[in-house]
């Protein structure tokens, strides 16, 4: 298809009319290429517009706006003037990209890009040109999530949301010497199709978790779970795909978006402190007035009182704090301290992108894929390949052997189905249950509205996809999300899935208490701030016969309740395979068992040994109370690849298999079962 210019010569020429315009333009583009993955879609197109362009001159830019000083011209760094290129033709602007590629992969030996090689031609680079001066190259080039491969594993992957934790920060990359960017979805949908793949595992992470120490820990399970501890331990297969997803997270206290927004927004912070001292005055007035009119007139009714008498005469030389100026103070700046502690803690922020940005992103990486994979069968069937496309594997030593691709019949037209499990930390399950919603509007709920008794067509997303197993480790979810008026959503979402299993620890000192302060203000019940599901522990029905059938219950502080109650939807809750690791090494420190009064002083002593744990691991060795699930020399990690390594085994197979995992160690399993019905 050849198209034609909607513009008329190249290079294009700014609008020196509008210098704000020009600037803007700069530096948005400039931002695209900082913070895209080099070679992707959405980094060629901002590279193209670059290109086609001559260097602006600093004259055409806008003064900065100074006080009493002289304004001055900044000038262009080296790199923003080699940026722009002024070139005559599209053909030079494709030759340049190429020789760019070239340059990059010289230094990068591992990487290839051979699909940025065979799309990115003249009428791609036409097309995206005219998009720019159609005003419409937001849309066209505009990504919500990047795609990278594994230069080690070809079977592992990373999909990352593009959402930046703030517009001041830029985003941070993967490590460009373990991970290669794919050109966009089509490309990945290509390796899907070629390297058979059946069943892809997505795992995502929870609140707190930078970039950096995501792609870490990611690293680490990747390599743990493509080794073979055993003759029985397979790892995962080649067909197996595994997908970290990464959505915009930031590390409590140092994270750089946190500083840089007060620095930007002086207006907001005089807006800020102008109403909470508002507020301060009126509440300090209420207080004085409350002291003045009732408070010292009690008192000088009751000072003849043996108790009362020294209090009162100690108010009395105090009596300066009784005055209005001192009381309004000390309000202002307590409240100042308890914001910005919540906001330092970034757990509401977090909690925000993680629904409104994390999960439509993944929900579209999804849909997107389906769709890609539809695309893809149909070309199949029409043009049909006499030589299979090889994907890039990445490791030097497929590279030297060279791949034999099989047909996969998901994508080459059959009915084949790819299987995928999602596995979400903390936040992150709360992140995957509302990406299911999202994908459960978009291809059809299936409420009880047809006749499904194996679950099969409620756990379809899309054409080409069907969830398997839902993995919920700690999760940052409500408990009384489960429960009559409260699931209208998490019902429609967790029905999608064949399997649910629940790793949870009633030891979980961040989800047991950060949740509780920092949704206080937000939750639609005081309940559903103190309760998460992931703090169920499972209870044995006699406390004398440790062994004896579990139940689910939940500890507050020192009393435990049960997890469900008779009014509550029990079938939810029967649909969790319960797996307790309140006393396993990794996300615990203390292996006393728990009795009410012990409960805060498991706390206590968990917590003291968790702050210790960072400084002294050696000593205390690896202790994360909340995210101990993924350290990869623990039971519970086993326990997360033998699940998700499972294709086809019926119920009992697996339950046997979690049960000779769980030998010899603390942690308690109870398959689902109409449980609530039993006595």
């Amino acid at each position: 298809m050849i198209l034609s210019r909607q513009y008329k010569d190249l290079p294009l020429t700014w609008d020196t009319k509008s210098p704000e315009t020009l600037q803007n333009d700069c530096q948005w583009l400039e931002s695209i290429v900082k913070n895209s993955a080099p070679f992707s879609d959405g980094w060629v197109k901002a590279r193209i517009v670059q290109l086609a362009y001559n260097c602006p001159n600093s004259l055409d830019f806008p003064l900065p706006k100074t006080r009493g000083k002289a304004a001055t011209r900044t000038t262009m760094t080296t790199a923003q003037l080699l940026a722009y290129g002024g070139k005559l033709s599209e053909k030079e602007i494709v030759e340049a990209l190429h020789w760019e590629c070239f340059q990059y992969c010289q230094s990068h030996p591992v990487a290839d890009f051979h699909c940025f090689r065979e799309t990115v031609d003249e009428n791609y680079v036409m097309a995206t040109l005219n998009s720019w001066c159609d005003r419409h190259f937001s849309e066209k080039s505009a990504r919500n999530f990047e795609i990278y491969q594994d230069l080690v594993y070809s079977n592992v992957f990373l999909v990352i949301s593009t959402a930046p934790i703030s517009l001041y920060v830029d985003r941070e990359l993967p490590p460009p010497k373990r991970f290669r960017a794919l050109f966009n979805v089509d490309e990945f949908a290509e390796i899907v199709g070629e390297g058979f793949c059946d069943r892809i595992t997505l795992r995502t992470h929870g609140y707190g978790t930078s970039a950096a120490t995501f792609y870490d820990l990611f690293m680490k399970e990747a390599n743990a779970l493509n080794r073979k501890e055993s003759s029985r331990d397979s790892g995962l297969k080649d067909n197996h795909f595994y997908i970290g997803y990464h959505w915009p997270s930031e590390q409590p206290f140092t994270s750089p978006g946190l500083w840089s927004d007060f620095s930007k927004n002086w207006g907001v912070l005089f807006k800020f402190s102008f109403v909470l001292s508002g507020f301060a005055g009126i509440i300090g007035t209420g207080l004085y007035g409350m002291v003045k009119l009732l408070g010292i007139p009690l008192f000088k009714g009751l000072e003849i009182l043996p108790l009362i008498g020294p209090i009162w005469k100690w108010i009395q030389l105090s009596a300066v704090g009784l005055q209005w100026y001192w009381v309004v103070p000390p309000l202002f700046i307590l409240w100042v301290i308890l914001m910005q502690c919540l906001r330092v803690l970034v757990y509401q922020r977090d909690r925000y992108r993680a629904i409104h940005y994390g999960a439509p992103d993944l929900a579209e990486f999804f849909w997107r894929l389906d769709r890609a994979l539809n695309r893809k069968a149909e070309k199949t069937k029409e043009t049909p390949k006499t030589e299979a496309f090889t994907p890039v594997i990445g490791s030097i030593e497929a590279k030297n052997q060279g791949s034999v691709s099989l047909p996969n019949h998901a994508v080459s037209g059959s009915n084949s189905e790819i299987a995928v499990n999602l596995v979400g930390h903390s936040m992150g399950g709360l992140l995957l249950v509302n990406t299911l919603r999202i994908l459960s509007d978009r291809f059809g709920k299936d409420d009880g509205d047809i006749d499904d008794p194996d679950g099969l067509e409620s756990s379809k997303i899309g054409d080409r996809l069907r969830l398997d197993k839902l993995i919920l480790a700690s999760p940052d979810i409500p408990l009384e999300f489960l429960r009559e008026g409260r699931n209208n959503y998490v019902r429609s979402a967790i029905r999608r899935c064949r399997q649910i299993y629940l790793m949870s620890s009633d030891r979980d000192i961040i989800l047991r208490y950060m949740p509780t302060l920092g949704n206080w203000f937000s939750e639609p019940s005081i309940e559903m701030s103190a309760y998460r599901l992931g703090n169920v522990y499972l209870k044995p029905l006699d406390d004398r016969y440790p062994n004896a059938n579990y139940r689910p219950y939940i500890r507050n502080v020192l009393v435990s309740q049960a997890a469900a109650s008779p009014t509550s939807a029990y079938d939810l809750f029967e649909r969790f395979n319960y797996i307790d690791c309140s006393e396993t090494i990794g996300v615990n420190g203390i292996f006393w068992s728990l009795k009410p009064y012990r409960g805060l002083a498991i706390d206590l002593i968990n917590t003291l040994m968790f702050i210790l744990s960072l400084s002294y691991s050696r000593l205390f060795g690896e202790l994360d109370l909340h995210g101990g699930y993924f350290l990869t020399h623990t039971a519970t990690f086993k326990i997360l690849k033998r699940l998700i390594s499972l294709n086809g085994e019926s119920e009992a197979e697996i339950e046997a298999g979690i049960e000779e995992l769980i030998q010899g160690t603390r942690i308690r399993f109870l398959p689902c079962q109409p449980f609530l019905t039993k006595d």
